[in-house]
């Protein structure tokens, strides 16, 4: 099992274990706050081996990590778009270049970039006790997750293919993009979806942030392709 496979069950693991563990905690410092349950959940989860510190982790950070997970869990907002964002960017943006051979940093850079720019936007915010470290840390653990399974009737990637098409369009011969166009076209979408109802604006978020989200996922989708020497997604 990957360490990314093995953190990203042991978060989940640790939040299902959350209400139950505080009240059966024979060790008193376990009970003494649910960030506590969690540490000790991971500390017991590495000593009996369901998972092991990944490398270049020490088990301070490996229980911060678990501790971010749950708190990430239990904020709806943040699981819901790293849920959806994680599983296009698993159908759309695969770690392999052009050739198959394979590139994590491809897909790894194209996350940082799709969760930077959902923090940009307004459309998330950090979790408590979370940094925005962790909160892609998590997203790569989903991505992975999900790019593993197959059989999903409609391509989740759908999004950041439409992107990849308005990127492609503005491309010149000698690979300049216009991202004034690209801006534009996706201006006029965004604009269309509101006003046939087709999208709906959580309290807060206005279409200028909704536009500037999925402009910078039309950069990160152009870089990701760039990295990977891809015609297309």
């Amino acid at each position: 099992m990957s360490w990314k496979r093995a953190g990203f069950i042991l978060g989940c693991v640790g939040m299902l274990l959350l209400a139950a563990l505080p009240a059966r905690a024979q060790v008193t410092w376990c009970s003494s706050s649910p960030d506590a349950a969690v540490r000790c959940f991971v500390r017991n989860a590495v000593t009996s081996g369901l998972a092991s510190v990944p490398s270049g982790m020490t088990m301070t950070d490996f229980k911060a990590y678990g501790v971010s997970v749950s708190n990430i869990v239990q904020t709806p907002p943040a699981l819901v778009f790293l849920l959806g964002t994680m599983s296009a960017v698993a159908d759309a943006l695969p770690p392999t270049n052009a050739d198959g051979s394979a590139d994590q940093a491809a897909q790894d850079a194209a996350v940082s970039a799709i969760v930077d720019a959902g923090l940009k936007a307004g459309l998330i915010s950090l979790p408590a006790n979370t940094t925005s470290d962790q909160l892609k840390m998590f997203a790569r653990n989903v991505s992975g997750t999900m790019g593993q399974y197959n059989g999903a009737a409609v391509s989740p990637g759908a999004l950041l293919r439409f992107l990849d098409f308005y990127v492609i369009s503005a491309t010149s011969a000698d690979g300049t993009v216009n991202w004034g166009n690209v801006q534009v076209s996706i201006s006029s979408v965004v604009d269309s979806l509101l006003s046939s109802h087709l999208l709906t604006l959580p309290a807060g978020v206005s279409s200028d942030s909704v536009k500037q989200f999925t402009n910078d996922l039309s950069v990160a989708v152009h870089d990701y392709r760039m990295a990977t020497a891809k015609a297309a997604l």
